[in-house]
């Protein structure tokens, strides 16, 4: 083998990262579920929606990994497509929660993210109403549309945002006042990195070319376990492991009693894996508290993309 040829991932390397992902994900949800039902800060609140949401795509995604512990099965089927759906939505779902969560220097400025995310949110769902046929709704959303456009026009922070943002935003096309490159940026991802596996996971989602062109009686592509597949699923699930535990390390910053619920595949929520539903204890016996790992997965992140090929 040459340096120049590519490295697949073995079964062990794919049970190590399953077995992250698995960890990762019961600690989102335990967290999640510890943290529900408060009053916060009208972005830490919609940020919260976001990890709710960033949880149940976790569970799907570790439904669908061959070999997991959360689904019985009579076989295994190893096409990386089963998996990249999902691993894309916890990408962007990601980037959404880090810009709904991250500070902000004034009311103004949090003003215009939740604004700029419901304009959005309003334009999509006018646009969806109208394709359908259903015009009767569109009447509803175009008032809030302006209202919306009004509040914005009137905040002092967008006013003295660049002139093509500001017009993308009103126009609802902008999810957020951050491009996805500077969203991208901020999370310590290489925006090489990013696009070539949001490509690479899009191509598998849709059924493109180049997820079909390379079929072989190897069994890349059949189902059937292979090198490439299994090496796909690899690269996702440890990312999305990382992403998880980066995500649930902020919410446990901002709601720091929650911190106790963290014990990795061994954190309790229900409904679950068996192994996982909350269990009885003695009166007296809280469980052990266990300290956010920030710093952890913050370097987690970054050494993810600077493993030797």
């Amino acid at each position: 083998m040459t340096d120049n040829a590519p490295r697949y991932e073995s079964r062990d390397a794919y049970v190590s990262a399953l077995k992250k992902f698995d960890a990762a994900i019961c600690e989102a949800i335990a967290v999640s579920q510890a943290s529900a039902n408060r009053m916060t800060a009208t972005h830490w609140g919609y940020a919260s929606y976001v990890y709710a949401q960033l949880c149940s795509t976790g569970v799907s995604l570790v439904r669908a990994a061959p070999m997991s512990r959360w689904v019985q099965s009579d076989f295994q089927h190893w096409t990386f497509g089963n998996i990249a759906g999902y691993a894309r939505a916890l990408l962007d779902g990601y980037l959404l929660f880090s810009y709904l969560i991250e500070p902000t220097e004034s009311e103004a400025e949090l003003e215009t993210r939740v604004c700029v995310m419901h304009l959005n949110d309003c334009t999509r769902r006018i646009e969806l109403h109208r394709d359908v046929g259903a015009i009767e709704d569109i009447e509803g959303f175009e008032q809030q549309r302006t209202e919306l456009r009004e509040k914005l026009a009137a905040n002092s922070y967008f006013a003295a945002l660049d002139p093509k943002l500001k017009r993308n935003c009103l126009s609802g096309n902008y999810l957020m006042t951050d491009s996805r490159d500077e969203r991208v940026q901020k999370i310590g991802i290489p925006k090489g990195t990013f696009d070539a596996l949001y490509d690479l996971w899009s191509q598998h989602v849709h059924i493109l070319p180049l997820s079909f062109y390379r079929m072989e009686p190897n069994g890349r592509g059949t189902g059937l376990e292979n090198a490439v597949d299994r090496s796909y699923m690899v690269q996702a699930l440890e990312l999305c492991a990382a992403l998880l535990e980066d995500a649930t390390d902020s919410m446990v910053l901002k709601f720091p009693d929650v911190a106790g619920v963290r014990h990795g595949i061994n954190s309790e929520f229900s409904p679950g894996p068996r192994s996982n539903l909350p269990r009885r204890r003695k009166p007296g016996k809280p469980p052990t508290a266990s300290p956010p790992k920030a710093t952890e997965t913050s370097s987690a992140l970054s050494t993810l993309f600077t493993k030797p090929k």
